[in-house]
């Protein structure tokens, strides 16, 4: 029953996107629209910033916060993991908590903050007016693991999602500036540079569905992305024999699961049959383009299960906005309806299926979560075995 507290607050979004759907439109119920959106960002706040220690990157978290020095800011790697990079702006943020408390809760409080205000300007900006159904979408698709697992990923990811209206504004210090904070935050934001460039271009709705289903044609084919790569620069010698045993080592058998294949196909689709009328708005186009990037690294990358997806979750925020804008361009007040009730259902069912591991017992620290030391006893005892 892991999967308890998550269904909860998933039907608590589903309610209020509900009533605010009914209401949104009517004068009258201004204020009670108004209402219902702060007690769905109330609900969004406290889960999510006063959880206690669930799933698995709060160990070294913790661990880093309660070791954390300012000469750390300086030191990108350390002795002890020199694999791991230790970006600037996350280090000094950890150094500011650390002033007032060592305490990992702290940490958790502060970022969750900075990634709710960031949330919520975000779907301001891209006219998100129905506030609990986006936070319903998060919490189906990546929000969960992105915020309990990802401390700086996340803080990366929400403020280059500010960044993206920059792009159609054609303001490109403002972007890159931005991109330059998310920088100090995640590597992997790196890529986020390029973008500027083409990500508000709009392509032909043919293009579109050809390169979703090249994509998953790529991936059922089992080719080597890698392999493909190295035969193009006609790589070989020491460095190509290294490269093929990295594919090996590091390769795994692509999953393919009936459920979600359907369900990104199922949004290719209303994508594509409602193309002319969403890209009438260069937002979506925005949009669009990032969920064709989510896909490409999502299927051509599956090979490398965690590059993969490290690499489509920097996307992820194409799906928050995408199926509310399908919702929109429905006229027919039967279909909004059915379109609204079949997802619901799909969420709830994505939902409770996606938690089953002792690690991801949600705990709240207001209620009286487990303990720190609590907690690591479930991580030692459960997480290699459901790793």
């Amino acid at each position: 029953m892991y999967f308890l507290p998550y269904v909860i607050v998933l039907i608590i979004f589903a309610v209020c996107a509900v009533i605010y759907a009914q209401r949104q439109d009517n004068e009258e119920d201004a204020l009670l629209c108004t209402r219902i959106i702060w007690v769905a960002v109330g609900v969004f706040y406290i889960f999510f910033a006063f959880r206690g220690y669930a799933y698995s990157d709060w160990v070294g978290y913790s661990e880093d916060f309660k070791n954390v020095a300012w000469e750390d800011i300086f030191m990108l790697t350390d002795s002890k993991r020199s694999a791991v990079i230790h970006e600037p702006g996350f280090t000094a943020l950890m150094c500011l908590c650390s002033i007032f408390t060592r305490e990992y809760a702290f940490l958790v409080f502060v970022i969750t903050t900075i990634d709710v205000v960031l949330f919520l300007r975000f779907l301001k900006r891209w006219d998100v007016r129905n506030v609990p159904f986006a936070f319903m979408i998060f919490i189906t698709f990546a929000g969960v693991g992105l915020m309990f697992n990802a401390l700086r990923n996340q803080l990366a990811i929400f403020i280059f999602i500010n960044a993206l209206e920059y792009i159609i504004e054609k303001k490109p210090i403002k972007y890159f500036s931005l991109c330059l904070a998310a920088l100090c935050f995640h590597s992997s934001s790196i890529i986020f540079f390029p973008l500027y460039f083409f990500l508000s271009r709009k392509l032909n709705k043919w293009l579109f569905i050809s390169l979703i289903l090249c994509f998953i044609a790529f991936s059922v084919s089992q080719v080597s992305i890698l392999k493909i790569i190295l035969s193009i620069m006609e790589i070989g010698g020491v460095l190509g024999e290294k490269a093929e045993i990295y594919t090996e080592y590091y390769a795994s058998a692509r999953e393919f699961a009936p459920t979600v294949l359907l369900e990104k196909l199922g949004l290719c689709f209303l994508v594509f049959l409602f193309y002319d009328t969403l890209t009438v708005d260069k937002k979506t186009i925005v949009m669009i383009n990032s969920l064709i990037i989510y896909l490409f690294f999502f299927y051509v990358f599956g090979e490398f299960k965690i590059l993969s997806s490290r690499l489509s979750l920097i996307f992820i925020y194409s799906y928050w906005v995408l199926w509310i804008r399908i919702m929109g361009v429905l006229t027919v007040q039967n279909n909004k309806r059915l379109y609204g009730g079949i997802f619901f259902l799909y969420c709830l069912y994505v939902t409770i299926f996606a938690y089953n591991l002792p690690i991801q017992e949600y705990d709240n620290i207001l209620l009286g979560g487990k303990t720190q030391t609590e907690r690591m006893k479930i991580f030692n005892k459960t997480f290699e075995d459901a790793d």
